[in-house]
């Protein structure tokens, strides 16, 4: 099996939205199909990826770094013994000549053609993700029924506590039992508003909240406010690297803590668990691993924390893309973040796939089974029959 091409591009996926840090207004995700000479059904074999919602489309560092660099390696290098594509093997390659620390966005744009490159790998073995992960890794708890829950309650203009009651609400009648709403982080009062509309419409065990890293961690008054409630979690209550300020606030905080979703290394999670004073019965690490490299530099950061004491429960990937549910699956992890509106190129499952008291069956479709979702499918699908670039 050979690369033939790599196709990307960049898609816009704006929404009339904001978090406490940004606005979704003019928010771009890259789209990446790999393809190869390997046919099946007469047709040659592609491998997808989508990316995670959040930062920005990554075309020009694909474009002029690594996809070149991926597509320049003799062929036999790529593959594995069986003469498929190794996913392991390419990462070696995409990330020759790259330096230690500085890890910016091209995380990103790394764990992208690692993702497409196992959707690739899965397909090529007539499996489903999870199950490919699981054997390569020998996951003794895999299995396609996984926990996940609905990532809702954004900003909105306009929208006030009526709406996120019934944003919640729809989420619930969708079958997620845990749903999670945006918080400004520095306006108590506000804040407090948002939380008791969400509870209208669920209990307060099965609401969490995040700030976006944009919470006060000294402001004693903010924190009593948020942990009075008797929440699921507190998501990135302090900045992604302020580990001290999340020490202090874990220590003075029975609610649980989630965070490190903006963590793209095994260098910044290390440092993570060293100073940020996480507990490992209690706290959740939300590290995406499209975000992180990939699986390789996935499993470092899992292996690290595990050798910390730290249970593969306690992981819960940021994003809500498909990839990551099979991850979830086939790593054995603890939970999925999902967008309930299925409307949406990156929200919801598979097409016909329902939550049912907050879980989700993986169908069983080879690879991360992107074809299964009619609306970001059209996406790829268009990607995969552009004329090939030259790179």
């Amino acid at each position: 099996m050979r690369i033939v091409a790599i196709r990307e591009a960049t898609v816009p996926i704006g929404a009339a939205m904001r978090n406490a840090v940004i606005s979704f207004q003019t928010m771009t995700a890259s789209a990446l199909a790999v393809v190869t000479d390997h046919m099946v059904d007469g047709a040659p074999l592609i491998g997808y990826a989508f990316d995670s919602i959040g930062r920005y489309g990554k075309g020009g560092l694909l474009r002029e770094r690594f996809i070149p660099r991926l597509l320049a390696a003799p062929p036999e290098s790529l593959q594995g013994a069986d003469g498929l594509i190794d996913p392991e093997l390419c990462w070696r390659v995409v990330m020759t000549d790259e330096k230690d620390g500085g890890h910016g966005e091209r995380s990103g744009a790394v764990g992208l053609l690692d993702a497409a490159l196992w959707d690739l790998s899965a397909k090529a073995r007539g499996q489903p993700l999870w199950r490919t992960l699981a054997e390569r890794y020998a996951t003794t708890d895999a299995g396609p029924l996984i926990d996940s829950y609905g990532s809702c309650g954004h900003f909105q203009s306009g929208g006030g506590a009526g709406n996120l009651r019934d944003e919640v609400a729809r989420a619930r009648d969708l079958g997620y039992r845990t749903v999670k709403i945006k918080v400004d982080g520095r306006d108590l009062r506000g804040d407090a508003q948002r939380i008791e509309a969400a509870l209208s419409a669920l209990p307060a065990a099965e609401l969490a909240i995040d700030a976006n890293g944009k919470a006060d961690v000294a402001d004693v008054g903010w924190m009593n406010m948020a942990a009075g409630y008797g929440l699921a979690w507190i998501e990135e209550p302090a900045s992604p690297l302020d580990y001290a300020g999340l020490a202090h606030l874990a220590a003075h905080c029975e609610v649980p803590v989630a965070t490190g979703e903006n963590l793209f290394s095994w260098d910044d999670a290390r440092n993570l668990l060293r100073y940020g004073g996480l507990r490992p019965a209690r706290d959740r690490i939300q590290v995406d691993m499209l975000l992180a490299y990939g699986i390789p530099e996935y499993r470092r950061i899992l292996a690290g924390f595990e050798g910390a004491g730290w249970p593969r429960s306690a992981f819960w990937p940021h994003a809500g893309h498909l990839f990551a549910a099979h991850v979830v699956a086939g790593l054995g992890l603890g939970s999925h973040e999902a967008a309930p509106d299925a409307s949406r190129i990156y929200g919801g499952f598979w097409d016909g796939t329902t939550v049912e008291a907050g879980q989700v069956r993986i169908p069983d479709i080879p690879g991360a089974g992107y074809e299964a979702k009619a609306n970001l499918y059209g996406v790829l699908r268009e990607l995969a029959q552009a004329p090939v670039r030259s790179h």
